[in-house]
């Protein structure tokens, strides 16, 4: 299997800015990251916030242009802000390629990630610009939340998530054979060690 991917899902009529630039496809829950992206106002400025559907972080996307290439980045780097900084060797699970994030469309959203997108709006009337909406989601995403039963914050959620990811990619190449490994690489199979993950 490939690297974990990140999929943005939006409602069909936030797609339209967007469709000259992506293709868009029914939403259907798979292994990787889901990014659900709404139209926010901060500061009576229009602006767009991610919320994690596995996890419940929430990201703004802050850059010069508010396009689909802007909003998968934003996407990235909210996780490759979060890689385990100490073991950078490690974090080959998650991609980090703009060409692997696929855009989908839904009208229904989990519980949650409603309820995370509500609470970051009502920070966000308070904020006098994107800069200090973004810390009050810093904020945010260290709140402790319940989530099928367990309750933890986003922020040490997807920490947690990445640090077992690079568990996983060093438990491979210690324990598995050497013949196997280089049947993987001959191969050219990619992460295998996450294979796990869609059982």
């Amino acid at each position: 299997m490939a690297m974990l991917k990140h999929q943005i899902i939006t409602h069909p009529d936030y797609a339209k800015p967007f469709r000259q630039e992506r293709s868009f496809t029914p939403y259907e829950p798979r292994v990787g990251f889901s990014w659900f992206l709404y139209p926010v106002t901060i500061a009576k400025a229009s602006e767009w916030l991610l919320v994690n559907g596995e996890l419940g972080y929430c990201a703004l996307v802050i850059a010069p242009s508010k396009d689909a290439l802007h909003i998968g980045d934003a996407a990235i780097s909210a996780v490759e802000y979060h890689l385990p900084a100490d073991r950078e060797e490690d974090n080959v699970s998650v991609s980090r390629s703009g060409d692997d994030v696929s855009w989908h469309t839904t009208e229904k959203v989990p519980e949650h990630v409603g309820n995370r997108c509500l609470m970051a709006c009502a920070l966000f009337e308070r904020c006098r610009d994107i800069h200090q909406a973004d810390e009050a989601l810093e904020a945010l995403n260290d709140t402790p939340l319940t989530l099928h039963g367990r309750t933890f914050s986003p922020t040490e959620g997807l920490e947690g998530l990445l640090i077992e990811l690079a568990d996983d990619f060093r438990d491979y190449i210690e324990h598995t054979p050497w013949w196997k490994l280089q049947w993987h690489i001959l191969t050219r199979r990619e992460a295998p060690w996450l294979d796990r993950r869609n059982s």
